[in-house]
């Protein structure tokens, strides 16, 4: 769906109400929240009651965990409402007001409980035998084991405490940037090959960049990039303070570097991540091999990259691709589409989505001014798992829809099946959750390619959404994790950095990743890094690729019947956080320390890529 003009996008008022999710269910108003922060904030001074008593037994330990799951529960609640209203309009000034309040809410409730953790370890290896004496307990067993498996990078309840005072004020360099470019940046309208104009904004760029015209195209992703490349130096200062940040948290617990810190406290080997990234780089050439064959499919001379998100098309010509004219699907179409791709995982799973979908307010779906870019889901206690994301009736949203959903789904089965320790798989769990989101396209697509065997435009558009899936998660994200290695390693070495050498690094890792098969704009490439918030959250990126290797593995074996692999997968989503996470892969089919998987899924690209080929020819 491509807008004609700035007045094509809905302001958040307009929003229909079946379209937007269903903030009830958390509260009823601000009015609301506000009463409960403040009935939270009463509570605060029960807490340092418990400091200096933790060491008196089990049932004293019992009654401070019941005290503090049940402050975690009602906070989290509290920040969804506040997150989420912010995210669906970022205009609304009521929602920022609330979601700085809610940050400083944490700050202090951090400050005031961070003697517990040091002084719970205290006990060492007796806090097994408490677990097996207490009842209430029961359940923190595998939490105990973690805990004491991090003692040596925990601090005295004091610098605890004052690591957790800071927190507040970090979080405002991730969330600086984000109000200048989903706010302030006004990037210039794009221009089709007609003259008419396209506003550019966040919620409309992944339509322009797949539409047919190459001129829109073209114009859309240059003025984008060079909004970004306007404020390069305060976008570089706020991202510089976040590694810095984190470079500073690593080295205070005792880590050698951010990396270690990152994955440590996930139990993840260092090598998963170094695995991933040389499998990745033996396996651009087939990155390049994609481009010449997008070329030759659009029909053009050289491809550029805002070529890469173009629609394939059946007749090139040199004047670029004729459009496949494939029906819009809306919304309540691609939620049939992607239940009928879930059927393997049973009614009981596919009964769930669909309620969540179109009754239960899961999916705020509809495109608005100040709806920040891209989709997230976003898992809350005693709440739907709610979903944003700008929905445009095309294949590739229904694939977005599908991805979200599979979070979704996992939060939800997470949130019925384990205790509230259990519940939380952001951040450390990133890679079993994007396992799920990508575990979800890959059925969904299987279903459509058997479904749709007889119609070659759709076939095309769907090997399309594909390749982009494949793209961001295969190639952006690996190229993002490359990127961030090197600066994290420059600054422990303590080694200048700043806008220019950000962006001549980003600039160079794409060209590699492009090689001589596309014709690059090398200045607009280079700040690519700064239009991902991920790297806000230290090797966040890697995970993606580490999720979709583990998706296509475990979606082969449901997708072939093999006994037991529909339920093992389920018990996967809900073990949630309640063991490490590749010990869940194995437990699920999959060996995710080992570069195999990995390698096996970049011939699953390649054979992608052949399909694309014979397709075309």
């Amino acid at each position: 769906m491509t807008m004609n003009s700035p007045s094509d996008v809905l302001e958040r008022k307009d929003v229909p109400p079946e379209s937007k999710w269903h903030s009830e269910a958390l509260f009823a108003s601000w009015e609301a929240w506000e009463a409960e922060a403040k009935a939270l904030e009463s509570m605060l001074p029960q807490l340092p009651a418990f400091e200096g008593t933790l060491d008196q037994g089990p049932s004293v330990l019992a009654d401070w965990l019941d005290l503090v799951m049940g402050m975690d529960r009602r906070l989290m609640r509290l920040y969804v409402y506040a997150y989420f209203s912010n995210v669906v309009n970022a205009n609304d000034v009521a929602a920022k007001e609330h979601l700085g309040k809610i940050m400083g809410l944490f700050a202090e409730y951090n400050a005031v409980t961070a003697f517990a953790e040091p002084a719970i370890l205290q006990q060492g290896e007796a806090l097994l035998d408490w677990a097996a004496e207490e009842p209430r307990l029961a359940h923190y067993h595998h939490y105990f084991e973690d805990l004491l498996r991090q003692r040596a990078h925990r601090r005295s309840p004091e610098v605890e405490e004052i690591l957790s005072m800071v927190q507040e004020s970090f979080w405002q360099a991730e969330h600086t940037p984000s109000e200048l470019t989903d706010l302030e940046i006004k990037f210039a309208a794009a221009l089709d090959n007609q003259d008419k104009r396209h506003p550019v904004m966040q919620s409309t760029m992944p339509s322009i960049l797949q539409d047919p015209d190459r001129e829109l195209r073209r114009t859309a992703w240059e003025n984008y990039s060079d909004g970004y490349l306007s404020f390069k130096n305060t976008l570089a200062s706020c991202y510089l303070t976040s590694v810095k940040q984190n470079l500073f948290m690593a080295r205070v617990r005792g880590y050698d570097s951010v990396l270690e810190a990152r994955l440590n406290p996930a139990n993840m080997p260092l090598e998963v991540f170094h695995n991933l990234i040389d499998a990745f780089r033996e396996n651009i050439p087939t990155w390049h091999r994609y481009w010449e064959v997008k070329r030759k499919v659009l029909g053009v001379d050289e491809l550029h990259p805002y070529d890469i998100w173009a629609p394939s098309t059946l007749n090139p010509s040199n004047d670029g691709p004729a459009k496949e004219n494939l029906p819009p699907i809306p919304y309540q179409e691609a939620v049939a589409m992607i239940c009928e791709g879930m059927a393997p995982l049973g009614e009981e799973y596919v009964t769930v989505l669909r309620r969540g979908c179109l009754e239960g307010g899961w999916v705020d779906y509809a495109p608005n001014a100040g709806k920040r870019q891209g989709a997230a889901s976003w898992p809350s206690f005693d709440s739907p798992p709610f979903i944003y994301m700008s929905y445009d009736d095309t294949l590739p949203a229904v694939s977005t829809l599908a991805h979200e959903l599979g979070h979704s789904m996992h939060s939800y089965l997470t949130d019925i099946s384990q205790p509230q320790i259990y519940n939380n798989l952001f951040p450390l769990f990133m890679s079993a959750a994007e396992t799920a989101s990508n575990f979800h396209q890959a059925l969904v697509r299987a279903h459509l390619l058997q479904t749709r065997a007889d119609d070659p435009a759709f076939q095309l558009a769907l090997l399309d959404e594909t390749m982009d899936n494949f793209h961001r998660y295969f190639f952006i994200m690996p190229t993002l994790a490359r990127f961030e290695f090197e600066v994290y390693s420059r600054a422990e070495r303590g080694e200048p950095l700043s806008a220019d050498i950000l962006n001549n690094l980003m600039a160079d890792l794409f060209a590699e990743g492009y090689g001589d098969t596309m014709s690059d704009d090398r200045q607009r490439t280079a700040i690519t890094w700064a239009q991902f918030g991920h790297l806000y959250t230290p090797y966040y990126t890697f995970q993606y690729s580490l999720g979709i290797s583990a998706a296509h593995a475990l979606a082969e074996e449901v997708l072939a019947g093999n006994n037991g692999a529909a339920d093992n997968y389920l018990n996967f989503l809900k073990a949630g956080s309640s063991a490490y996470q590749m010990d869940l892969f194995k437990t699920a089919g999959v060996d995710m320390t080992k570069p195999d998987v990995v390698e096996k899924t970049f011939g699953v690209l390649s054979g992608l890529v052949d399909r694309l080929e014979d397709l075309t020819s």
